[in-house]
């Protein structure tokens, strides 16, 4: 069960990458998403969410460093990596390169992804486009 809901895992950012938007099939009808620091999301406001850090780096790619599954839970290490060459964060373009880490946690259900908690380095991503100093 634990390498099947890796697999499930992988998927998801597989396809979120080659989308370009959230895979919501990969989805439960109740999916929530909790990003760090802000409200609960359900199913279509984590693809809103998702949509507009792709506006804002169209190449944004999340390669997976690492994970580790127990039961229906996935923890995830990841990057978050693309050009900025869209308005992010209220922040217009400005071609720099964006590297950043992700941890996350997401439960698996029926085959699904049905919660996603997930920690951004939004910090470094900010520092990186400009938007705070370094």
């Amino acid at each position: 069960m634990a390498e099947e809901n890796k697999q499930i895992v992988r998927n998801y950012f597989e396809e979120l990458d080659r989308g370009r938007t959230t895979p919501v099939h990969l989805c439960t009808e109740d999916f929530r998403f909790h990003p760090a620091g802000l409200p609960t999301l359900d199913i279509d406001g984590v693809k809103a969410f998702g949509d507009a850090f792709f506006a804002g780096m169209t190449d944004l790619r999340h390669p997976l460093d690492e994970l580790i599954a127990d039961g229906d839970l996935v923890a995830l290490r990841c990057r978050y990596e693309g050009t900025h060459d869209g308005e992010l964060m209220g922040v217009p373009a400005t071609g720099r390169q964006v590297s950043a880490v992700g941890i996350g946690v997401m439960r698996v259900a029926d085959g699904k992804i049905a919660e996603f908690w997930v920690s951004p380095d939004r910090m470094t991503i900010k520092q990186q486009i400009g938007a705070i100093p370094s």
